[in-house]
């Protein structure tokens, strides 16, 4: 088959012309070469004339008679239309034709594909490459490009026709038939029409084009963007000059090709590529083609950047606190800030609503939270039915208004000045424990900070000043002190003096504390600890001497005891030596791997002096573990300095992996022997019995890298004297390739005996927890956590659910058993109520998704789970 190929420069006016041109001249010269032939021989000349025509700068034609060289040929009659032919170049571009909207299944994809599609998904839309010259060109700078089986010219209209394909830049078109016309700068497209630019694709029957300003409109239309996925048809889809999609009387989706599971059906669509935003009105959603939801108007990404509009709400049910519905509403205000509005309708408690607010600078990153919930119903549990008011046969809280304010601000990444805000304040005690959230960040423990800090950092110091206070939320515990303020100015130096190094640490810390209650002593504290270290390493070991000044003094509003000190103060010298040698073998007992051994020597003299008359702020005592066995404090916070003659003996040994480094397996081995008896303790009614004992509790520590997915840690904490273990943990971990999650951990720790109304009570913590996100294929996964309270046995949480994912969908349901807190309780065989719910999240991938009910459930419960 021959075929006509032309090529034409970036100019429009001045391409299209030539295009007529050379079409009309291949016209002229066929014509004249048949009529030669059929008539006879005739005087020859060296001239004749002819007509040439060029585009006037207003862009309309101009056209002259002029002579030149060579037989004139008779003229072809007006209304009678030539073809011409010629062999079309070997690398002429081909508009590649789409199969199946250009979805290619997984198996057809590459590794670096692969790993770009989502959780559940199948396959992708992927790009056939652009391989021809101008490819990456925009079409204003680009030479345009056509061949067609045969072309036609007729007065200012050339027809194009048989396996037309068009190319300027990376804008290709194709059709069965092309009609170009100069006059009206246009291109009529018939039959199979397929138009591609990059990341779009469109189908149709029939199209026009407007050679100049590169819109287009397409009839009976199928169209589909790559890179998000989005697909559809439409009735007539057009491009208007300012890039900006038109669509009438149209269907939606991110749905793979032959699944329609879910759809948005409208009458219009406007698609911005330039801000990735999508408006539609009179809009369906349907569900397998059954209409679900009405919207008169909404706006959507159709990439992944944000766009206001409304995300799917949030269902609960729970026997607390009924229905439970939160429909979040997102505004993209700017693209460094946002918020996110969240009415919600609890059926027990009533109305309320919540807000977040987020800034991003290049410097600062700050979140604004708040919920308000007014006149609380006082929610449905039957465990209050026994805190009902007499008077008033009202539940706790019922008429109330209850809130929460969350501030967390990050400032000064990458400058030395830092800042720092951590606040969050609910109305009272009991607030997530009834209410929780639906859509804020804000995280609920027992005690709430509320920080705020500043700090500059230099070459060798790091000055800061900060104010802290926490809200107390369990009950029968006292608020603890604030901190207003807190200055620290602490420095570092290393000092080589040629082969030794000698580290230097000055730390100094000011620090006001007061209190809610005026019973609690309040006052100033001074804290400094300056220290000099000889650094020496070696490649078999190491040899650490450290030499510490530690210095506490205070100014006290009262003293802590009558006739006592208000402004006690001490110092203690301290002296420290840390050392240790690395051996290393080959072993046999795995193929290519190292064995090392490790032992380490650990010894503290820290002089004991009284510090009766110091108060406890910030104070408690440390818990043991290995770690704590090269420590030269034994308390947290810095109202006491530990008093110390002792002397740590441990040994490591590793097994790793010699061609790759990795550490497959390490155990460790410890024991503290003490020298003298410990003396200083957080008051004088502690029990002093620890302090008197010749040694610790045996510590270990075990870690095995089982496999690539596969990890197990361990620890424990052995009483020789008693033959009994005072603490251990068991963690068996998982973590697979295709996101699956398992986790088994126990725990146990041996604690005295509580005793209430002389009855004696076992306070020992022993809890056992097994949780996992076990994917069953591409698109479905298990999720499941059991957490048992072995001492009082009872669950403390168990839930159960299903996860499903595909390209254009996601849902989970979780049925949840939870043990409700009440520190009123006191005795544990106290039966305490339980809490069921069941709780559901659902995505339309490409429109909208639910809110962070079974995210925040699944991150809490599931150790390594990531919310998608």
């Amino acid at each position: 088959m021959s075929s006509t190929f032309i090529t034409m420069s970036y100019h429009r006016h001045s391409a299209y012309l030539r295009l007529f041109t050379l079409a009309c001249g291949l016209l002229s010269t066929t014509s004249a070469l048949g009529d030669k032939l059929a008539e006879a021989p005739k005087q020859v000349t060296n001239t004749h004339t002819e007509w040439r025509c060029d585009t006037a700068s207003d862009g309309s034609w101009a056209c002259a008679e002029r002579s030149v060289p060579g037989q004139a040929y008779a003229k072809p009659p007006h209304r009678t239309s030539k073809r011409t032919a010629s062999v079309a170049p070997k690398d002429e571009p081909r508009v590649k034709v789409p199969r199946n909207l250009d979805w290619v299944d997984e198996a057809a994809l590459s590794d670096e594909q692969k790993q770009g599609l989502s959780i559940g998904c199948c396959g992708a839309y992927v790009e056939p490459p652009r391989s021809y010259p101008d490819a990456e060109l925009h079409p204003d700078r680009a030479p345009l490009r056509a061949s067609a089986t045969s072309t036609e010219a007729q007065d200012e209209v050339a027809t194009m026709k048989g396996d037309v394909q068009i190319s300027q830049g990376f804008r290709q078109v194709r059709s069965d038939v092309a009609v170009l016309d100069q006059k009206t700068r246009s291109a009529s497209l018939e039959g199979n029409v397929q138009f591609r630019e990059p990341g779009l694709l469109m189908l149709g029957k029939d199209a026009h084009f407007n050679l100049d300003s590169g819109a287009i409109a397409i009839n009976e239309a199928t169209w589909v963007f790559h890179e998000s996925g989005a697909r559809g048809t439409a009735r007539t889809l057009t491009r208007a000059e300012d890039d900006i999609f038109y669509i009438d009387n149209t269907t939606y989706t991110t749905c793979e090709p032959d699944n329609n599971t879910w759809s948005l059906a409208t009458s219009r669509i406007e698609i911005n590529p330039e801000s990735g935003m999508a408006t539609a009105r009179h809009v369906r959603i349907n569900v397998k083609d059954v209409p679900i939801i009405y919207l008169p108007w909404i706006r959507f990404p159709v990439d992944d950047r944000r766009a206001s509009g409304l995300l799917f709400p949030a269902f609960g049910l729970s026997d607390e606190n009924g229905f439970d519905f939160a429909q979040p509403i997102y505004l993209n205000l700017a693209p460094n800030y946002d918020a996110t509005i969240t009415p919600r309708y609890l059926q027990e408690r009533g109305e309320m609503f919540e807000l977040e607010m987020r800034h991003l600078s290049a410097v600062t990153e700050t979140t604004f939270g708040g919920a308000w919930l007014g006149n609380d119903k006082g929610g449905n549990d039957s465990d209050e039915d026994g805190n009902i008011n007499p008077a008033t046969q009202e539940r706790p809280f019922q008429g109330e208004n209850r809130w929460l304010a969350n501030i967390d601000h990050h400032g000064g990444f990458g400058s030395r000045l830092n800042t720092l805000v951590d606040y969050t304040k609910v109305s009272d005690e009991d607030y997530f424990q009834d209410i929780g959230n639906a859509s804020l960040q804000a995280s609920s423990e027992t005690h709430l900070k509320q920080q705020a800090a500043l700090s500059y950092r230099l070459d060798h110091w790091n000055f800061g000043i900060e104010g802290t206070e926490y809200q107390t939320i369990i009950k029968n515990a006292d608020r603890q002190y604030q901190q207003v303020p807190k200055v620290n100015a602490n420095g570092e130096y290393r000092v080589q003096t040629g082969s030794q190094d000698i580290l230097f640490s000055l730390k100094n810390q000011y620090t006001v504390f007061d209190h809610v209650n005026d019973s609690f002593v309040t006052g100033s504290r001074f804290r400094s600890e300056y220290a000099a270290s000889l650094d020496k390493q070696w490649l078999w070991g190491y040899f650490r001497p450290t030499l510490k000044l530690k210095h506490l003094s205070y100014a006290l509003d009262d003293p802590i005891q009558l006739g006592g000190d208000d402004s006690p103060s001490t110092t203690v010298p301290v002296a420290i030596l840390d050392t240790g040698l690395f051996f290393e073998r080959s072993t046999a007992l795995f193929n290519d791997h190292i064995q090392t051994l490790e032992p380490r020597l650990y010894y503290v003299n820290a002089k004991e002096e009284d510090q009766n008359d110091n108060p406890v702020f910030d104070t408690d005592d440390l818990t043991f573990s290995y770690q704590q066995l090269f420590r030269d404090e034994r308390f947290s916070g810095g109202d006491r300095i530990s008093d110390a003659q002792q002397v740590t003996a441990a040994v490591t040994s590793r097994l790793i992996d010699n061609s790759t480094g990795i550490e497959r397996m390490r155990v460790s081995l410890g024991q503290v022997f003490y020298l003298d008896d410990r003396k200083v303790a957080l008051n004088k009614t502690q029990s002093n019995n620890d302090l008197l004992n010749d040694n610790s509790d045996i510590a270990a520590e075990y870690a095995a890298y089982l496999s690539k997915y596969w990890r197990f840690q361990s620890d424990i904490l052995y009483n020789k004297d008693s033959e009994l273990v005072n603490k251990g943990s068991l963690n068996l971990r998982y973590r697979g390739q295709d996101r699956g999650l398992f986790n088994a951990s126990y725990r146990y720790t041996r604690e005295d005996p509580r005793f209430i109304d002389s009855r004696e009570f076992n306070a020992d913590i022993e809890q056992a927890d097994i949780s996992t996100y076990l994917p069953l294929n591409n698109s479905w996964s298990l999720i499941g956590r059991w957490n048992q309270d072995v001492t009082n046995s009872r669950e403390l949480e168990v839930f159960a659910g299903i996860e499903y994912n595909s390209c254009c969908w996601s849902g989970a349901v979780i049925f949840r058993h939870w043990l409700d807190r009440n520190d009123n309780i006191l005795i544990p065989e106290e039966e305490l109520q339980y809490d069921d719910g069941i709780f559901f999240q659902i995505q339309l991938r490409g429109l909208a998704g639910t809110g962070k009910g079974i995210d925040s459930i699944l991150t809490d419960g599931i150790y390594g789970y990531e919310a998608q």
